[in-house]
């Protein structure tokens, strides 16, 4: 599984009580079963929502590894059945009500393997096929058109065309795409692309496009950010300073320019926060993890981080096993926060129990609350088969087709792109019925000063029982939308 990170995102602070939710009384809201509709919720007085995290690194990092992997299987095409869903789309709408028609996108038989980036095509279906069950949109069952662009940014524009202009879709949801090359085409048409996750640096650059994360960059078509100028917070190295007591840390990368580059991101931000960083840089094809460990051990590295694929987090936690090096917290980010590092870790137990990871979004354990668990009923309904792939990007995607629904319905009796994109740039933040630190689109000047962020974070605990399994994602914090932090933003040029 490659490892794709997105340092500190956009994030909005509090719920406002009894904020209504624009449905008029008596309206199905057409939500699966016992999951009330999404609700816009406000800022306290006084907060604002802080600029994205930098995600230029995760990009060029994951199309840096990607070029180093023999290219085996590129442009190929998996059958329907392998999206989970009916070939041509979800479930049929009955003769009354015509389908509203939405498109995904995701690099599914990509070189990096189908789970590399399937996790928000199928928290979206599940969505969809749990609203269709409960009634549908305001009586339209949905019409899901999925495209397999394999990673391959000539078979992206490909499926943005056919998608756009032969499909007619409404919107493109939970988009999770190596190589978004036809987002200026999405952009141009004003498609609402609503809840992809921002591998791509599209998010940060054309309108219409909406990431899961929400965004306050002006996103005019024009350069990335404010002006060419990207912003990292700080919050994730704030917390475990603050809440663990950690002072030294390593990052570890490869000789490999992107993954430098986000390494460096890491040390800027580690360094902001007061820790003493190592940098460790390896031979991505003869990576020597023992120098690594070393290294560590020497230093009393509490703290770990890196810009590697699973493939040197493993080799690195051999190596410090086999030197006894142990650390306090060894720190992942969202895409990794999954049931597979179950099995990827089962080697090397020590460093699977350190493992930590930060999120803007509800962890998929906590089935305490409703909008988690009737995520997981409708998983556990509807892909049986991917328990032990469960993931946090399956709940964002899940959080995507919710996004999506609830901008539909604004529209009334008819669904169109311009009430959609309407929808999605109103001031009020959004959560997704709680599975989102509160978010949006607000443009907003480049940040100066303080920046007020919150994030979840979760741990991997080898004795934990969730659901009668051993072992899972424990919630390190109270309340994600209260786990908040005063941090600077850092700025960058991409």
């Amino acid at each position: 599984m490659l490892l794709i990170r997105r340092t500190p995102a956009d994030h909005a602070t509090g719920h406002a009580p009894g904020l209504s939710t624009g449905h008029p009384p008596g309206l199905s809201t057409g939500h699966p079963p016992g999951l009330p509709p999404g609700r816009p919720v406000g800022l306290p007085a006084g907060r604002r929502r802080t600029p994205p995290r930098s995600r230029r690194a995760v990009a060029g990092l994951a199309v840096a590894l990607l070029a180093a992997l023999p290219l085996v299987g590129c442009g190929s095409r998996l059958p329907d059945r392998d999206f989970g869903g009916a070939a041509g789309g979800g479930t049929a709408a009955p003769p009354s009500a015509a389908p509203v028609t939405v498109g995904i996108i995701t690099s599914l038989s990509s070189p990096l393997g189908v789970d590399a980036f399937s996790g928000p095509l199928y928290g979206a279906q599940a969505y969809f096929r749990a609203l269709d069950a409960s009634g549908g949109l305001d009586g339209h069952q949905i019409r899901v058109i999925t495209c397999d662009d394999s990673g391959d940014g000539g078979a992206n524009q490909a499926c943005v065309h056919r998608l756009v202009d032969q499909d007619h879709v409404v919107a493109l949801v939970a988009g999770s795409e190596l190589d978004y090359a036809g987002a200026a085409y999405v952009s141009a048409q004003h498609v609402p692309d609503i809840g992809g996750e921002p591998i791509s640096t599209a998010y940060d650059q054309y309108p219409d496009l909406y990431q899961i994360y929400g965004s306050s960059e002006p996103r005019d078509g024009s350069a990335l950010g404010w002006g060419g100028t990207e912003y990292q917070t700080t919050e994730v190295y704030q917390y475990f300073r603050q809440k663990l007591g950690l002072r030294r840390a390593t990052v570890v990368a490869y000789d490999q320019a992107d993954s430098a580059r986000y390494a460096a991101e890491l040390t800027q931000g580690l360094r902001a926060e007061g820790y003493q960083v190592q940098s460790e840089t390896v031979d991505f094809a003869l990576p020597n993890f023992a120098a690594v460990a070393a290294g560590m051990k020497a230093q009393g590295t509490q703290l770990l981080m890196d810009a590697m694929d699973t493939r040197g987090n493993i080799g690195l936690c051999q190596a410090m096993a086999a030197d006894g090096v142990t650390v306090a917290a060894k720190v992942t980010n969202v895409q990794n926060w999954s049931e597979q590092v179950r099995q990827d870790y089962a080697d090397v137990p020590g460093c699977r129990d350190v493992l930590w990871a930060t999120a803007d979004s509800r962890n998929y354990d906590d089935v305490q609350y409703p909008a988690v668990a009737a995520f997981r009923a409708a998983m556990q309904r509807y892909y049986p088969q991917r328990a032990a792939l469960m993931s946090q990007w399956e709940l964002e995607g899940w959080a995507a087709a919710q996004w999506f629904t609830d901008a539909a319905r604004s529209c009334g009796g008819q669904v169109e792109r311009s009430c959609v994109n309407a929808f999605m740039e109103r001031p009020q933040p959004y959560d997704a019925d709680g599975l989102l630190i509160p978010t949006g689109f607000t443009v907003r000047p480049a940040p100066s000063g303080p920046q007020r962020a919150c994030l979840d974070v979760a741990r991997w605990e080898d004795s934990a029982v969730i659901d009668g399994v051993h072992g899972g994602w424990v919630t390190q914090v109270p309340d994600m939308d209260t786990n908040c932090f005063e941090v600077t933003a850092l700025p960058f040029r991409p």
